[in-house]
């Protein structure tokens, strides 16, 4: 099972080595929402419940922010209770104070995620991957989880700078 988490927990970071290029937010969620359903089922062969229940949240925030241009989707309403639900998740799932931090990430995600302006979401991206870096020592222990934070890191990064140099960029 160790060995098929990793298969899928790689192809998560296929998706993280796109996701924070992108100019667009649509195309960035797009490539977030094929990363979550990834990382969930990368989470439920390690047998990890808290990482789990953030991604299967994750993976409807996505969906739902992808649409936010709908008046059902709008984003006032969703983020909060977005925010509502990974506090749940953690407390449903609690094994240790560590169970905090899927959510916490998940929590700043959503927030960063419901920014109009990529850049702003490619920062907070940055102390998410902090989050998910705490729990992942603690408790996951997955090599494909610090591959994929390496790389979000890095192409968050990378494309902070290059937009910096190149500021064209479009929301």
């Amino acid at each position: 099972m160790k060995y098929a988490a990793q298969v899928f927990g790689l192809l998560a970071l296929c998706a993280s080595l796109i996701i924070y290029r992108q100019k667009k937010r649509q195309k960035l969620l797009y490539f977030k929402l094929f990363q979550d359903v990834m990382w969930l089922i990368h989470y439920l062969l390690l047998g990890t419940a808290s990482a789990a229940a953030t991604s299967a949240l994750c993976i409807t925030r996505s969906a739902v922010y992808a649409n936010s241009s709908k008046k059902f989707f709008a984003l006032r309403i969703w983020i909060p209770i977005y925010v509502i639900l990974y506090a749940a998740s953690a407390v449903l799932t609690w094994s240790s104070v560590f169970s905090l931090f899927p959510a916490l990430s998940s929590i700043l995600s959503s927030i960063g995620f419901g920014m109009r302006q990529p850049r702003h979401t490619k920062i907070i991206a940055l102390f998410a991957s902090a989050c998910t870096l705490v729990y992942n020592i603690a408790v996951a222990h997955s090599p494909s989880v610090y591959l994929g934070l390496t790389f979000t890191v890095c192409t968050s990064v990378y494309s902070l700078l290059r937009d910096e140099r190149h500021p064209k960029t479009t929301p």
